[in-house]
């Protein structure tokens, strides 16, 4: 493809031929030749009037070509479209405006493009970028004095909370020695042991006691609120889901708009140069596709710009293998038992499952019992140890199914979630004095 810069404007020139055509053949309209002169813009030059037809008969004929114009002077632009479509119709041709005057200029292979489309995206995400590095460079000074570090993810960590640690320690420069992951509680859903094991993710399971033993404690994906207490005062939290109250943090980012955290961490890495292995960016497209239901469910621009720059760098068949894992037989017993009492009444569909070997089972229970016909709301419990686990799930333009479960359980146990999906862990003892036996 030649490229045909058609403007006065040298610093259009420069600016298309360097950030758009860099690795391109360009020609550029370089306007009266001047003796001795010689031409220092992009590309080649040629020279004429441009509203002259003759003036683009000679260029590269033959060739399949597209021509950029863009004149301070409107009337010169169109001039220039009118000289192109009579000497070479077959060339397509993008013209830049700024305020709409050009909306007369109609013809074959042409389209318009302001000023502001041009720039404006890429100008705004450079914008963000900075804001972005901003928040890293601040995450930086306060972890980096810091032996140690804890990254701390949710008890029974999802792949986004794993995936916002894994690389977060990469935007710490750290290693599984000074900033481990740790949770309370191990990994159970096969997917997400799968996660671990295929991409050699190291997870240590802790007691709440050990947090002593580390300098600094970061949070990711998960607040407070979620740790019934156990940890009050973090140095730093890094999560998606609603802003809770009743802790204090040095330092926070919380952006309840993004699908996942796992976004978060990758505009962090972008942000501040870091490279992405192909490790640790399945790991990060795992997050965010789990999170958001493959970009189906609360998703931002944020969640699909980020899915979009991690996408070309994953190991697809290991993320293959993560999403087909093995499941035992007895969650096809529980899934059996449970098909046969669910219930559906007024659009809500409930099953108790009894006691479970399995927390996963519950949520995976909830995401099918939403598809029975008639179904606008679901909801699956089920015991797990001590604990009554439920989760519910909505079609996801109802009321906040996180505000529903925080204000049935909120009081007695944790609770919170997403616009369409939620999940609350309730001690038994304490959901029998709300709901005591009749």
């Amino acid at each position: 493809m030649i490229y045909l810069l058609v403007s006065d404007d040298s610093l259009f020139h420069r600016m298309v031929s360097e950030t758009f055509l860099h690795e391109e053949e360009v020609w550029s309209w370089a306007g009266k030749k001047k003796n001795g002169e010689a031409w220092a813009g992009p590309g080649d030059a040629f020279y004429g009037d441009p509203g002259d037809p003759d003036t683009f008969r000679g260029v590269v004929p033959g060739r399949d070509a597209v021509a950029v114009v863009c004149f301070k002077d409107p009337q010169r632009t169109a001039q220039a479209v009118d000289a192109l479509s009579t000497s070479r119709p077959e060339v397509k041709v993008l013209v830049t405006t700024t305020n709409g005057e050009l909306d007369h200029l109609v013809r074959e292979n042409l389209r318009k493009v302001s000023w502001a489309d041009m720039v404006g995206d890429r100008l705004e995400a450079e914008i963000a970028r900075l804001r972005t590095l901003e928040r890293v460079q601040a995450v930086r000074d306060l972890l980096d004095p810091a032996e140690n570090i804890a990254l701390l993810v949710q008890p029974d960590p999802d792949p986004d909370g794993i995936a916002s640690a894994l690389a977060l320690r990469q935007v710490l420069r750290r290693n599984r020695a000074t900033a481990p992951l740790v949770t309370f509680r191990g990994v159970t859903r096969p997917e997400n042991v799968a996660m671990l094991q295929l991409l050699e993710i190291d997870l240590e399971v802790i007691a709440p006691a050990d947090l002593a033993r580390f300098e600094r404690v970061v949070l990711l994906d998960v607040q407070p609120n979620v740790l019934q207490g156990t940890v009050d005062a973090p140095d730093v939290i890094i999560d998606h889901h609603p802003e809770q109250k009743g802790y204090s943090a040095r330092f926070r980012d919380i952006r309840s708009s993004y699908g996942a955290t796992s976004t978060i961490l990758t505009e962090y890495c972008l942000a501040a140069e870091i490279a992405i292995p192909q490790r640790l960016a399945t790991a990060l497209l795992y997050g965010i596709k789990s999170d958001t239901l493959f970009l189906d469910r609360e998703t931002s621009k944020a969640d699909i710009t980020a899915f979009s720059y991690l996408y070309p760098l994953v190991n697809t068949n290991l993320l293959r293998r993560i999403e087909k894992p093995e499941l035992p037989r007895s969650a096809f017993a529980a899934f059996a038992r449970a098909l046969r009492e669910v219930d559906l009444t007024h659009g809500l569909a409930y099953v108790h499952l009894g006691a479970v070997e399995r927390e996963d089972v519950i949520p995976q229970m909830a995401e099918l019992s939403l598809q029975l016909e008639g179904a606008e709301w679901s909801a699956a419990s089920g015991l797990v140890g001590d604990n009554l686990v439920v989760s519910v799930r909505n079609a996801g333009y109802q009321k906040a199914a996180g505000t529903v479960v925080k204000s049935l359980f909120g009081d007695v146990g944790s609770a919170g979630g997403h616009q369409a999906m939620a999940k609350a862990v309730i001690p038994l003892k304490a959901f029998r004095k709300k709901a005591p036996r009749k």
